[in-house]
This record gives structure tokens, sequence and C-alpha cells, in this order.
């Protein structure tokens, strides 16, 4: 054991001067989501998530209702992704739908607001 302890403790520190590379990620979601006419009504939310280099992502879709779905990806290259997230209301209802970046880092969208009459 004494034998690996200073071999230990030089890897602990190689990996301690290491610099770590901040990860560059954006996100969007359209203001508004679309919306079918009638009820049940189907909405549609759009966004994108760019990122700079391939990257694993991890996010969310937080609901006005409380509800929200979890999505893990693997982006294998740059650029734009589109993603989106479908939701029925079967009555009237005023919510939002918000977009959140778990990881790599957390970063969140401003509320998509939305109303839906039903007659």
């Amino acid at each position: 054991m004494k034998l690996y302890g200073p071999l230990v403790s030089l890897a602990l520190l190689a990996l301690a001067a290491t610099p770590v590379r901040a990860q560059r990620i954006d996100i969007h979601l359209d203001s508004e989501p679309a919306i079918s006419p009638g009820c049940p009504a189907r909405l549609h939310f759009l966004g994108e998530i760019r990122t700079f280099e391939p990257l694993h992502v991890t996010y969310q879709w937080l609901r006005s209702d409380g509800s929200h779905t979890e999505h893990s990806v693997t982006f294998g290259h740059p650029g734009p992704h589109p993603i989106s997230e479908p939701w029925t209301i079967s009555g009237n209802y005023n919510g939002w739908m918000q977009l959140v970046i778990l990881e790599p880092k957390h970063l969140q969208t401003i509320r998509s607001r939305f109303s839906v009459h039903c007659r």
C-alpha cells in the first residue's frame, strides 16, 4: 500500500491541475406554442438547444400544472438541435411551459405562456 501512496497522490495532483474547459450551450423556446383549434386543444412547443461541440445534455420541460418530462441526449456534433414537446388540454386553461437545462450546466428559458378557451 505504501508503495502506491505517492503515485496516487501525484495522479490526484495532476488531475487537479488539469484545466476544465467550460462547455458552452445556448437554449431557446418559442414565445408562444402552436395551438390546434377545438377541444381538446393540442399544443406544440418548439425549442432549440445549440451546442458548440459534441455534448451530452439533460433537459426537462416544466409545465404550469406541476408536470415535467426529462430527457437525456448526446448531440454528436455542434450546431442547433431542434426539440419539441406536445401538451393536450381538454378545458379552459391559462398556463405556461418552460425549458430547463439540468446538465452540463443549469440554464432556463422564460416561460412560454398560453390560453386555451374551449367552447
